[in-house]
């Protein structure tokens, strides 16, 4: 008897449902022999980035509102909505229109779906390294957003402040995925890195 190998769930038809500021589709899914919908948000692919001011040794954060939830302290992220617009290029504007802030150096870290049930939507995250001012920033088109910059980052998607005194204000908890994601890889690369260092250090001094 030979084996079977059924084939799994395939998109064999899209629709467009809703085309308004964002557009929503309507895919048409064969799977064997029966058929089935699913709506799914096609907004394109973002990017995001985790910014750090080598001068001011501050990394940088915007507070935004957001229709859905009111203000949100986030990293600096944004659609790429130009045709050929390559993902740190895309960023790199988008720190620009956000921040007004050049960029010095900028570094790939993941891409991940933002929400795989429910959008095609890929997010490509940056580490990124700034020094200079050059505009004024603050966003574009009617965005109204304020530069936030912040001491420390905690490896579960916290930010902490300095008070003048020297004491720590209570941390703030992101609530944002894509900034919890940012912040949780960058600072956990930071303590893989001191350990490494550690490390070295103690087999430096055994030789």
């Amino acid at each position: 008897m030979e084996n079977v190998v059924k084939n799994g769930p395939e998109v064999i038809k899209k629709d467009v449902a809703y085309d308004g500021y964002f557009k929503v589709m309507d895919y048409t899914i064969k799977d064997g022999d029966s058929e089935y919908k699913r709506e799914v948000f096609e907004r394109g692919n973002s990017v995001a980035g985790v910014i750090y001011d080598t001068v001011k040794k501050k990394y940088i954060f915007v507070k935004q509102f957001r229709p859905s939830s009111g203000d949100m302290v986030e990293v600096v992220a944004g659609s790429m909505d130009i045709e050929g617009e390559k993902p740190d290029e895309a960023l790199k504007r988008e720190i620009i229109e956000e921040t007004g802030y050049k960029v010095d150096l900028i570094n790939h870290l993941k891409d991940f779906y933002t929400s795989p049930g429910g959008t095609s939507e890929i997010c490509s995250l940056f580490y990124v390294e700034v020094s200079e001012k050059v505009s004024e920033g603050g966003g574009v088109d009617g965005e109204n957003i304020e530069v936030i910059e912040v001491d420390y980052l905690g490896a579960n998607g916290t930010l902490f402040w300095n008070m003048d005194g020297g004491e720590m204000i209570p941390p703030y908890e992101l609530i944002d995925a894509k900034s919890i994601v940012a912040v949780s890889i960058v600072e956990t690369n930071r303590i893989l890195s001191d350990m490494a260092d550690v490390l070295t250090q103690a087999r430096m001094r055994t030789l």
